[in-house]
């Protein structure tokens, strides 16, 4: 990719007031060792990850941990709404409205662009490289990370973290 055609990342990191910390890295520059939050004003430490200068994503931007996911950039409020429409039309439509909401709900996937989420700190990196792809989330990984030892299920971490590693066998 040439230095013209690489985008800025857009991040969003969770602030411990409720709002978010959000802001453009630049992979030619990087990330800012701190950032402000617009709601509270409390400064917020960065611990950059690994970014290449194509702007492939191989680690957190807020937090440097490798073990990240992708999902859909879909608000789960909007997903809510279609099926509680659906299903509070369902009587007085012979229920075709939930066939509509199916329908709606996959035009909705194929149209909505990704967000790669981060296991640890729960930032949002936007506007990424296409390489590397992160999977999709896995619980077992959740767990790892949130119980350590004593997570009950689970295969041991990957060493180099999620860049590029298969889908979730589940």
């Amino acid at each position: 990719m040439s230095e013209a055609q690489v985008r800025p990342l857009s991040l969003r990191v969770p602030c411990a007031c409720g709002a978010s910390v959000a802001l453009e890295v630049d992979p030619a520059v990087g990330t800012p060792a701190s950032a402000r939050c617009a709601a509270c004003g409390e400064e917020r430490a960065l611990t950059p990850g690994r970014l290449d200068a194509d702007g492939g994503l191989w680690a957190c931007q807020a937090c440097g941990h490798p073990e990240l996911f992708t999902k859909k950039d879909l608000p789960q409020a909007v997903g809510i709404a279609v099926v509680v429409v659906a299903a509070v039309l369902a009587p007085f439509t012979h229920y075709l409205s939930l066939a509509v909401a199916a329908l709606i709900d996959l035009g909705l996937y194929f149209v909505m662009s990704e967000v790669v989420m981060c296991y640890v700190c729960g930032a949002e990196h936007r506007r990424g490289a296409a390489r590397p792809r992160h999977p999709r989330y896995d619980r077992e990984i959740a767990e790892r990370l949130a119980y350590g030892k004593r997570a009950v299920m689970g295969k041991p971490m990957r060493a180099g973290g999620t860049a590029d590693a298969p889908e979730p066998e589940h």
